[in-house]
């Protein structure tokens, strides 16, 4: 099976992943990027939120909760972000017209592991379904930001360097954190120029830093600094 086949099925399998934060939302959608902005349904959780609101297989989401879908990644956040039992509109592509559905978003369940729904091997190629799981091992919490350690799978899945990075699973929207614009699965790279690579590490720099710590993250494998004041 090549890199490209597995970061590709990560990438369609992370919406079907019940999110490591307490309360995440979930719709019940397995999505797939396209040449184009917006995420492509491949497939629905029977019953689940999306499919009683009227979703089908095919539909390409370009909205949710009057946000514009760029991709998988940030509709996945989206998503993760938006309250359980909170009705959102989801805008749609379907035989070249746009429509709009009501969803109401239900608790995605919570946990160490982030079972993968693997895709239909018709899609990916039998090879896929040696890819099991994801399991996320340690967890620590500072200033707000809870990180999760990453595994070597969601380290190449993110773009980050061997041994380096934690993921960050929720995030105190009242905290000096989420308030700077830390989110749900950003990677933290370094605190204060201090790579790190575990959660105690994190949690040691973050106590080392002071009042005012730099995190280098990265988000939509793109790297950027935030200042937490």
């Amino acid at each position: 099976m090549s890199i490209t086949s597995v970061l590709l099925a990560i990438t369609v399998m992370l919406t079907a992943v019940p999110a490591v934060a307490q309360d995440a939302g979930w719709i019940g959608v397995v999505v797939e990027d396209q040449g184009s902005p917006g995420a492509v349904i491949r497939r629905l959780d029977r019953n689940g939120p999306a499919e009683r609101a009227g979703l089908k297989e095919g539909d390409v989401i370009t909205g949710f909760n009057k946000q514009e879908v760029t991709g998988v990644l940030q509709f996945t956040r989206l998503v993760r972000e938006t309250p359980p039992g909170r009705s959102v509109e989801v805008r749609v592509h379907r035989d070249n017209q746009d429509q709009t559905f009501q969803v109401t978003t239900m608790r995605a369940a919570g946990g160490r592991f982030w079972p993968l729904d693997i895709p239909d091997s018709t899609i990916f190629g039998d090879g896929i379904r040696d890819l099991q799981r994801i399991q996320i091992t340690r967890s620590s919490s500072q200033s707000g930001i809870r990180v999760e350690q990453l595994t070597d799978q969601l380290r190449d899945f993110f773009g980050v360097y061997a041994n380096e990075g934690v993921l960050v699973s929720s995030v105190d929207p009242g905290s000096a954190a989420g308030k700077a614009g830390i989110k749900a699965g950003d990677v933290i790279t370094a605190v204060a120029s201090k790579r790190v690579g575990t959660p105690a590490e994190f949690s040691r720099e973050m106590r080392a830093a002071g009042p005012r710590p730099a995190l280098r993250i990265i988000r939509d494998k793109q790297e950027r600094e935030i200042t937490i004041e």
